[in-house]
């Protein structure tokens, strides 16, 4: 008996080692299991984040109007016109009342009066009486030629003291291109109509074309070029404006160089903007480089004092040793991640990413509120305002962050707006300030709109001349000044210039200081 009751015990022992045993093998199964479908849910939501870049509408995405191609006049025509110049006719109870009012064209536009008047056999009235003119119904429609081109001839008198005694000649006009045939009015219009407004040079080439001028787009390369060189003095009196403001705003976009030493055509180069986004004269610089590492950001910030508003890139980690600058975050950004995981993030996580969405909205509509107010009022209330709904957000954000994957959408939204809190909330320090990186973003979608338009570079001079334009169109469009008449007037004074006060007066130009003489 005594060998059966050990044996019972014996079976009992190793029912209980083999039960903890499955136990044990089931509770891993199901970490493995919660581990794979994380990994599927992430998937899911990579996918989707794909689609909705690829075939999707972004809400954030702007959309130019250099953009629409081949469907721009069907998709434009549904919209009502701002300008009203589709005047429609609405029922107002016994009254017909037009809806829509067009804008008076320019009052500085050449004006050419056309008299239309009734055929001399139609000037009698029906009792046969004679008419004669009472007065005129004024109309004006616009009108518009494409450009012409003309060539100016340059007559250099020839001095001497008898007709074939030579002492001297006239002087040329200064020109960045000294032997070449182009006038400051064309080099503006190469430059404006590439850069501006998104016309490479072999559409400028085929344009030439057509009107009978054999200008080659290598021609007009090299032209770019050397204008970009000729403006470097006042590129980098910007640049010392910029650095000596007291707020900074920093973005990067990605580019692309075919032809670089050491370099394989397909490595993503870089390109950098520098704003000055506040104030009456904003400043917007770009640097092209082939990185995107703190050293670049040391390189083009390491003279900076004051706040720098940036995203959460850590090659701007480095630049907070200085002790004179104050970084401050992108609320853009941390908005960004959690629209993110509202929008094709997994289901589990989208009623979360809605109540931090929220917290967003009452921000931004707040900060709507306060756009016309001083710097002081609008320190005063952000205090009074949205400080509480800051503090709300983070109590929020710590007991909720435990609760979903880190690898989610989702989780990763909450651990940007952990490690960037302190920066997110920097803009509170000082009215002055903007919520977000807005400002700087817009500008260099300016580039990246341009960029679909020529796709690369084909060399670092010609990344280089991109940069210096950029900079200097941007910062003129962005204080309100016509682009081309600014660049018509710097190459025909840069060429002129040797002090520094005039270097100084040309960028007071750009930067909207100075009217254009």
């Amino acid at each position: 008996m005594l060998p059966k009751t050990k044996s019972i015990f014996s079976e009992n022992e190793n029912l209980k080692i083999e039960n903890h045993g499955l136990r044990s093998q089931l509770e891993k199964d199901r970490e493995k299991l919660k581990s794979y479908e994380e990994e599927v849910s992430r998937l899911h939501e990579m996918l989707r984040d794909l689609k909705r870049g690829n075939f999707g509408k972004k809400s954030e995405r702007w959309e130019s109007s250099e953009q629409l191609v081949f469907n721009e006049a069907e998709v434009e025509s549904r919209k009502p016109d701002p300008l009203g110049e589709d005047e429609s006719e609405i029922k107002v109870g016994a009254h017909t009342k037009k809806r829509g009012h067009r804008r008076a064209l320019p009052s500085d536009l050449e004006r050419e009066e056309v008299v239309l008047e009734l055929p001399a056999s139609e000037r009698f009235a029906k009792d046969g009486t004679p008419l004669k003119i009472i007065g005129y119904e004024v109309s004006e429609k616009l009108s518009y030629e494409p450009s012409k081109t003309k060539v100016i001839v340059y007559r250099r008198a020839k001095y001497g003291v008898d007709s074939g005694d030579y002492e001297k000649t006239a002087p040329p006009v200064p020109s960045i291109i000294p032997k070449g045939i182009a006038t400051p009015e064309l080099l503006a219009s190469v430059v404006v109509e590439k850069y501006g407004y998104g016309m490479p040079l072999y559409r400028q080439e085929y344009k030439f074309d057509q009107m009978g001028v054999d200008l080659t787009r290598q021609t007009m390369a090299r032209w770019v070029v050397k204008c970009a060189e000729a403006c470097i003095p006042v590129w980098n009196i910007l640049c010392d404006r910029l650095l000596n403001s007291f707020y900074v705003s920093c973005d990067e976009t990605h580019t692309q160089v075919l032809k670089e030493p050491g370099r394989k055509p397909e490595l993503k180069s870089w390109m950098w903007v520098r704003c000055v986004p506040m104030g009456k004269n904003k400043i917007v610089l770009f640097d092209y480089d082939r990185h995107r590492s703190a050293e670049v950001a040391k390189k083009l910030l390491a003279e900076f004092r004051g706040y720098l508003q940036v995203d959460g890139y850590a090659s701007y980690n480095e630049l907070e040793k200085n002790k004179d600058l104050i970084r401050i975050g992108c609320n853009m950004h941390g908005r960004r991640y959690f629209e993110k995981a509202l929008t094709v993030g997994a289901a589990a996580g989208t009623s979360i990413a809605e109540v931090a969405m929220k917290f967003y909205k009452d921000l931004y509509d707040h900060e709507d509120i306060l756009r016309s107010l001083d710097p002081e009022e609008r320190h005063r209330q952000r205090q009074e305002v949205q400080v509480p709904i800051w503090e709300k957000f983070k109590a929020w954000a710590d007991s909720t962050q435990s609760k979903v994957p880190p690898k989610s959408k989702i989780g990763k939204a909450f651990a940007y707006f952990k490690s960037e809190y302190k920066y997110l909330i920097g803009y509170l320090q000082n009215g002055h300030l903007d919520m977000d990186n807005g400002f700087a973003e817009r500008a260099i979608r300016k580039f990246a709109i341009g960029r679909n338009n020529w796709m690369f570079a084909d060399t670092e001079a010609g990344a280089n001349a991109s940069a210096m334009f950029y900079s200097l169109l941007v910062t003129a469009k962005v204080n309100d000044v016509n682009i081309y008449d600014a660049m018509r007037y710097l190459f025909t004074e840069i060429p002129k210039a040797t002090t520094l006060e005039e270097f100084e007066s040309l960028a007071d130009i750009i930067m909207g200081i100075k009217p254009i003489p």
